[in-house]
């Protein structure tokens, strides 16, 4: 045995399963891209995801924004994806504009709700952590600190039923 090749002594070679592997990326590569060019509501459709991607790009022309997509798709298809067809983009929304407000921060690399309630380590935990059904509290409390004019309009609404019956 040859101390150069370490234990390895016969290698099988399956260029048949490479190009499985590079051809399906490659398809996932061309479904990312085909969701950020025929998004339905073209730049702003682009803007938008790009903000659920972690970046704010509102006053960026569109080419900037579509090249920042078409670079995530070319690196990480599948969250591009996630992104476009995902159901969470209302919670991932709600994330975003909660740490915006300052509702929801990062302390020593944890997301922390109120000072003392642990949402997570990354972004992504967070998401599972919310949608989870024993956390519909928790997403309740940040929805109306997110969002007091929603609050507001709720009261609104149930006076007004109130004062109708």
């Amino acid at each position: 045995m040859n101390a150069r090749y370490g234990l390895a002594e016969l290698y099988v070679e399956a260029p048949e399963l490479e190009s499985v592997k590079r051809i399906s990326t490659r398809q996932l590569r061309h479904k990312a891209e085909t969701y950020i060019f025929d998004d339905e509501k073209g730049a702003m459709g682009r803007v938008f995801h790009a903000r659920l991607l972690g970046k704010d790009m509102k006053a960026a022309p569109d080419s900037e924004v579509t090249e920042y997509l078409l670079d995530i798709a070319q690196r990480d298809p599948q969250r591009i994806i996630d992104v476009y067809a995902g159901s969470d983009t209302g919670i991932r929304l709600l994330i975003i504009e909660a740490r915006e407000k300052h509702i929801i921060n990062i302390k020593n690399k944890v997301y922390v709700y109120a000072d003392d309630i642990v949402l997570g380590i990354t972004e992504d935990a967070v998401l599972a952590y919310l949608k989870d059904p024993k956390n519909k509290k928790i997403l309740e409390l940040i929805k109306r600190d997110t969002y007091p004019e929603l609050e507001a309009a709720k009261e609104d609404s149930n006076k007004k039923t109130k004062i109708k019956e």
